[in-house]
């Protein structure tokens, strides 16, 4: 699997595997989504095929306190970071399950670890929870997330080995 920065040519890309991944949630306007790329460039990238076609993405960024940021909106400004949020991760329907998103997920670690941080935290939508466990994400109790991210959403997190 070939990892690369987003570039402006991936963005049209992104926008349709988001539309095919989230049914029950529903898609980010690109600004939103642009949002997070521009405050961790480093740590968002598009997932490439050996043909160079994007096959999926992820998104993540620091981010602070229990609560995870708002769905449908821009970032607010971040001044002190905890831990890296993974914000969004979408392969599409054709590459799935062929170990895209675990590839992008240890590629997030990795990034994580080299940048000091400890933690990733996200949000497991639309009965993703099973997938995240079999990386190592469990959920966080007591912490209720934002009505926008679906009815069965939970705070999930993977604590690193630094």
């Amino acid at each position: 699997m070939i990892f690369k920065k987003i570039e402006e040519i991936h963005w049209n890309r992104i926008l349709e595997i988001q539309d095919d991944s989230y049914q029950e949630v529903g898609a980010e306007e690109l600004d939103v989504l642009k949002s997070k790329n521009a405050v961790a460039p480093d740590t968002c990238f598009v997932c490439v095929s050996k043909s160079g076609g994007v096959v999926g993405y992820l998104l993540s960024h620091p981010w602070n306190g229990v609560y995870p940021p708002k769905l449908f909106e821009p970032l607010p400004n971040i001044t002190h970071c905890e831990y890296l949020y993974l914000h969004d991760m979408a392969i599409s329907p054709q590459s799935k399950g062929r170990g895209v998103g675990r590839a992008a997920a240890l590629k997030l670690f990795e990034i994580a670890k080299n940048k000091g941080m400890n933690k990733v935290v996200l949000v497991a939508v639309q009965g993703s929870e099973s997938f995240w466990s079999t990386i190592g994400f469990q959920e966080v109790k007591g912490v209720s997330v934002c009505s926008s991210y679906g009815e069965k959403a939970l705070l999930m997190e993977k604590v690193l080995a630094v």
